[in-house]
């Protein structure tokens, strides 16, 4: 396990509080260690399985045709069950052993399966990290992992087939599942956990038919105190009193059917095949919470920690820097969706990665995003802000959302949570995937601690089952921004008079001149076809005589507003610059649309710069 790293990234996050603010607590190393050794887990170490390529030809196209017994090296795997796996193009079987020895599963070319394999495996890796886990079983088919978290005091729900932090209500209200016994178990004891995953308890006790409850409980005593028997007293009073706990914290779960419920919706099983998890009855629901009479909610709860926003210019290309985009700071969210789809990715400049939460969904739900600049920083000024939609689900697309922020002044006075207000808007529709809309705010805002994307309603509440976006990219002033344009105005004539001493010396031999002339080739594109996108999204590589030179480099970035973003490759332009980029990606030069026409207006201002009256 890469546990320097993990530990060297959560010493960075723990750091990271002393550096924001006094109202900001340094958050648990344990709890950020199994935060990531979940996203390690699931992201980079295991493998789903739904049915396995062909061990003769390699073709995908296979299907699960019945089963065979194990094998002698299988058994030593404690593989109780074969399944075979038939090829559609050539005929032949693959055995696919059910391996239950969590060693085995960890050996090169085992690390895959579905639940069972994934919690056993996930278990001893957090045992070995030193966590204190425990393996949970759902009779209704399905296992996991809970560990115990000091700071928080309770056991934790970790399901690493999900990448689900701390969801106990998951299989209920997400799958749909009808839960009936959930025992936890451990070398520490074994646990009846049902009522923590369930607000239907009611519900639940009347499914409860395979044991008496008082039976039940008594026999799960007596094998925790089989378990602690060698114990020294020291021990075992500390580990009575986490049971005592637990009991209680059980005990206020419960309550009446149809009164409880989580406050946020969940999703339904992400891992396995649709048909798979159709056939289970888990896929759960795509529509939300019901309609509330309220129009518009607080954004308030619970939140995710502060993390390093990784949008240094140690992290993104040097075309992020230079285009004014804001960086350094940490984010939050109100919530994500944990290990892939997590806040800092509106940060990374990716368009196809994205913060997705379920948390946003329904009518009436809401969600936030900060963005917050340590205090050994700079406050910042914002001048505008792109916003680029995620890869599916449009309804998902915010439709409504205040930019609100804490002023430095605020800040150092002590009103650490005095936002205010600095752009609004309502109706918003993004007219397809990954597309970047710019919005500008009248003025250039004070400078700035915090600043905050407060998103009070999606593009269709009744059918979004939370909110994503891709990017949320903030700006600094460029040369044509304040209450006048005198900067953007001695820019244009800087740029005029260079075009006419290109025009004087009467040679297209002159890099300049052929710069020139690319870029007024790049916006007469535009001014032809203003919302054709094939002409506001160019690869950097092919504008590097633009880029290359100052003037026009700050023109392109700061005065036309072409913004970096990474973004997929045409299949046909081959792997990308690399540069740490994800394969197949390269960085591109994008200019939003704007609903107001000033991106069109800009375009004008410098093709009139580059033909000047002769």
């Amino acid at each position: 396990m890469p546990l320097a790293r993990m530990h060297a990234a959560l010493d960075a996050e723990v750091a990271l509080a002393s550096r924001l603010g006094p109202d900001v607590a340094a958050p648990a190393k344990e709890d950020l260690l199994a935060k990531k050794l979940l996203q390690w887990f699931k992201t980079e170490f295991f493998t789903w399985v739904d049915t396995l390529p062909c061990s003769r030809c390699g073709s995908t196209a296979t299907r699960s045709g019945g089963a065979a017994q194990p094998l002698a090296d299988e058994r030593a795997g404690m593989a109780e069950r074969v399944e075979l796996h038939y090829c559609s193009a050539c005929g032949a079987a693959t055995r696919f052993p059910r391996y239950n020895d969590p060693g085995k599963l960890l050996q090169q070319g085992c690390r895959r399966g579905r639940c069972g394999e994934w919690a056993n495996a996930f278990l001893l890796c957090c045992r070995a990290a030193g966590l204190t886990a425990r393996y949970v079983s759902d009779w209704s088919d399905h296992v996991w992992t809970e560990y115990y978290s000091h700071s928080m005091r309770r056991w934790v729900h970790l399901d690493a087939c999900e990448g689900s932090y701390d969801q106990s209500l998951l299989y209920e209200t997400g799958w749909g599942k009808a839960v009936s016994y959930v025992v936890a178990a451990g070398s520490w004891g074994v646990t009846d956990v049902t009522k923590r995953y369930t607000s239907r308890w009611r519900e639940v006790l009347h499914r409860r038919t395979l044991v008496p409850e008082r039976w039940l409980a008594r026999r799960l005593d007596e094998m925790t105190t089989m378990l602690r028997a060698e114990w020294i007293l020291p021990k075992r009073m500390l580990w009575l009193g986490r049971d005592a706990a637990e009991r209680m914290e059980l005990l206020r779960s419960m309550r009446p059917t149809g009164q409880g419920g989580s406050q946020q919706p969940l999703p339904g099983r992400q891992t396995g095949s649709l048909e798979w998890r159709q056939q289970r009855g888990e896929i759960g629901s795509s529509g939300s919470r019901p309609a509330e009479a309220t129009s518009e909610r607080p954004p308030t709860g619970p939140a995710t920690a502060y993390r390093l926003a990784g949008d240094g210019p140690s992290d993104l290309p040097a075309e992020f820097s230079a285009a004014g985009r804001l960086s350094g700071g940490a984010c939050r969210a109100r919530g994500h969706n944990e290990t892939a789809e997590v806040v800092e990715r509106l940060f990374d400049g990716c368009t196809t990665t994205k913060w997705l939460d379920f948390g946003g969904a329904g009518v009436g739900g809401s969600s936030w995003v900060e963005y917050r600049m340590p205090t050994d920083q700079q406050a910042v000024i914002v001048s505008d802000y792109e916003l680029v939609s995620a890869n599916d689900c449009p309804e998902r697309d915010p439709a409504e959302w205040r930019l609100e922020v804490v002023t430095e002044q605020d800040f150092t006075e002590g009103r650490l949570d005095a936002w205010t207000t600095l752009d609004q808007r309502a109706g918003v529709r993004f007219p397809d995937r990954h597309t970047v809309l710019g919005f500008r705010l009248s003025m250039p805002s004070p400078p700035c601690r915090r600043m905050r994307l407060s998103i009070t309603a999606t593009a269709n509440p009744s059918a979004a089952n939370s909110v994503q976006l891709a990017c949320w990219n903030l700006y600094g002033p460029g040369p044509d921004s304040g209450s006048s344009n005198c900067a953007g105005s001695g820019l244009l004539q800087e740029l005029r008079d260079r075009t006419i001493a290109a025009m004087t010396a009467g040679t297209s031999e002159d890099k300049g001149s052929a710069a020139l002339s690319l870029l007024g080739r790049m916006l007469d594109n535009i001014r032809r076809e203003p919302l054709a996108p094939k002409f506001r999204k160019v690869r950097c590589i092919k504008l590097t005589q633009l880029l290359q030179a100052p003037l026009l480099a700050e023109v392109l970035l700061r005065f036309l507003r072409f913004r970096p973003l990474i973004a997929p490759l045409p299949a046909a332009h081959g792997a990308g610059s690399g540069n740490g980029l994800p394969n197949g990606h390269d960085v591109f030069l994008v200019l939003a649309v704007d609903a107001t026409g000033d991106d069109v207006r800009r375009v004008s201002d410098i093709l009139s710069a580059l033909k000047p009256e002769t």
